[in-house]
């Protein structure tokens, strides 16, 4: 879903995904370290899917040892909160180029909150 896809059908996919299933879905390596991306401007991503199929099409290159994780909504959004303090955004969906959907962890966090209210 994530590949070729405009930004506005890509984001809608995900948000009405992780909220409704509550959960969403990273690359984690062996050693307990989450895939993460950057920009040429040295801005750091957290790349985050909907769902583990979309995460799993993702490993290649660099991340090759990585495998999808699931983290359970509650858990995502408390950590949102530490990532938006360290000055990391979430990457949503990142298409085959590494191209991020970029957020603020708590403009998603509210994002996700008002999807949920309204199903």
């Amino acid at each position: 879903m994530t590949h070729k896809v405009p930004f506005d059908e890509r984001l809608a996919h995900f948000i009405s995904e992780v909220s409704q299933h509550k959960e969403i879905w990273l690359l984690q390596a062996d050693s307990g370290m989450f895939a993460m991306l950057e920009d040429d401007n040295d801005q750091s991503y957290l790349p985050v899917w909907a769902q583990e199929s979309e995460a799993g099409a993702a490993i290649s290159g660099d991340w090759l040892d990585y495998v999808p994780e699931k983290m359970d909504l509650r858990e995502f959004n408390q950590w949102m909160h530490e990532l938006d303090e360290d000055g990391i955004l979430i990457g949503v969906s990142p298409d085959e180029n590494g191209k991020v959907l970029p957020f603020k962890g708590e403009d998603l966090r509210k994002m996700l909150e008002i999807a949920a209210r309204n199903e």
